[in-house]
């Protein structure tokens, strides 16, 4: 949705973020919004749309993921349409890649590399799965393409000697409980030492069908079945990144 970050709404997107400061190693994985799960605390076993535990709250979204992928889910961080387009553009905009060459009308046309993008530019490019053959699943690779492009932007020094002015700026943009010190410390880290982040990314699929969820019981709708082996290697995956010293 657009406007206030704090409007109850469905999770669109759905990324964990596994991050280990001391091998200076982030893996993001992404859960297509349709996958077919139970939602922890709400659902009773029955299983629902995964975009649908945002409107139970962070706490159920996070419950979801963690329970999938048998992981403690330390921290949040929430944003929505408006978030995005502000973000990127206190940034001075980001460079983010496509795989792909396609057109967003009437906002921009993508071309097969790096682009920098405004905002506004972003947000389509994050949001764009008709241009796809694989629909959902390359827009959330393209997703965690945005976060990569904002990572890589946010620890460039230019941008970190300001952070604080930076993140006043975006504080109305972002719902997180992240304390504070935890993220001036990754700052000051990486201020005084001259390291440079690796950024994997690991998207898994399922296979669609139609049947009810929990939260619309009585309607027939689009949902994708997990496919368990692509579950098992994302749980490889978060497992060595945070086992790494």
């Amino acid at each position: 949705v657009y406007g206030d970050v704090s409007e109850t709404s469905r999770s669109d997107v759905n990324i964990i973020a596994v991050v280990n400061p001391q091998t200076h190693q982030i893996l993001l994985v992404t859960t297509p919004r349709d996958y077919y799960v139970p939602i922890p605390g709400i659902s009773g076993g029955q299983r629902d749309k995964l975009t649908h535990a945002g409107i139970y709250g962070i706490d159920a979204s996070m419950r979801t993921l963690g329970e999938l992928y048998e992981t403690d889910i330390n921290y949040y961080a929430r944003l929505n349409f408006t978030s995005m387009i502000d973000i990127v553009d206190t940034l001075g905009g980001i460079d983010v890649y496509s795989e792909y060459d396609f057109t967003v009308d009437p906002i921009k046309h993508y071309t097969v590399g790096y682009n920098h993008v405004s905002g506004l530019e972003a947000l389509a490019f994050a949001r764009e799965r008709h241009a796809f053959a694989a629909g959902d699943v390359q827009r959330g690779i393209n997703q965690m393409e945005v976060i990569k492009a904002v990572i890589n932007k946010m620890t460039s020094p230019s941008i970190l000697a300001k952070y604080g002015e930076i993140l006043d700026e975006v504080a109305d943009c972002v719902m997180t409980d992240i304390p504070s010190n935890v993220i001036y410390d990754l700052v000051k880290y990486k201020l005084s030492n001259d390291v440079t982040w690796t950024i994997d990314s690991y998207t898994v699929t399922g296979t669609g069908k139609h049947t009810t969820t929990y939260s619309m019981p009585g309607t027939t709708c689009y949902v994708m079945i997990p496919n368990d082996q692509d579950v098992e290697n994302a749980k490889s995956l978060i497992e060595s990144v945070l086992d790494e010293e």
